[in-house]
């Protein structure tokens, strides 16, 4: 039998600072406050808006990159940055620094990311449920199953209104 949970939390390898870098760049997207009128929300960020996010913080961490060789950091064609670059691309991007070197905490930040992501993606409330049902000991099937219950009992209330009972038709 398959672990359905185990199966749940593949993730990719982060085996190289290349993979980790686009890791971010996949699953990481700029805030609301980030995005200009004209540009869709979810969109990736560009090398550009990284190096630009570096740059501005310089004048406190004498730190600045450019669009450029974020990309060859990208590719892989730059290997070896210097440790203040990779702090302030672990900033930039709002994770910790030694996901860049660490395989644990890369392995952290990817379950954190995965989080946030199915946090956006689902309903919070949902997200609460699925914590408290694993916290309880259910399995990921049964998780789904009780998700299941739910959903079918909200499409059943949304499609004919509410449901009723039969002291409520008394009334």
């Amino acid at each position: 039998m398959v672990d359905v949970r185990r199966a749940e939390r593949e993730l990719p390898p982060l085996d190289t600072l290349a993979a980790r870098l686009e890791y971010l760049f996949d699953n990481i997207r700029p805030t609301p406050d980030e995005l200009g009128e004209s540009d869709e929300p979810g969109r990736r960020y560009t090398n550009r808006e990284i190096a630009d996010k570096i740059n501005e913080a310089a004048a406190e961490t004498g730190v600045t990159i450019s669009a450029a060789y974020i990309g060859e950091l990208r590719r892989g064609v730059a290997s070896d940055p210097r440790t203040s670059h990779v702090r302030a691309l672990a900033t930039a991007f709002g994770v910790n620094s030694g996901y860049f070197v660490d395989d644990a905490a890369a392995r952290r930040t990817q379950d954190q990311i995965t989080l946030l992501s199915e946090l956006r993606r689902m309903d919070v409330k949902r997200v609460a449920l699925r914590q408290v049902l694993a916290d309880n000991g259910l399995s990921a099937t049964d998780t789904r199953l009780v998700e299941q219950m739910v959903a079918r009992l909200r499409a059943v209330a949304e499609g004919t209104g509410t449901t009723t009972t039969a002291s409520d038709d008394r009334r």
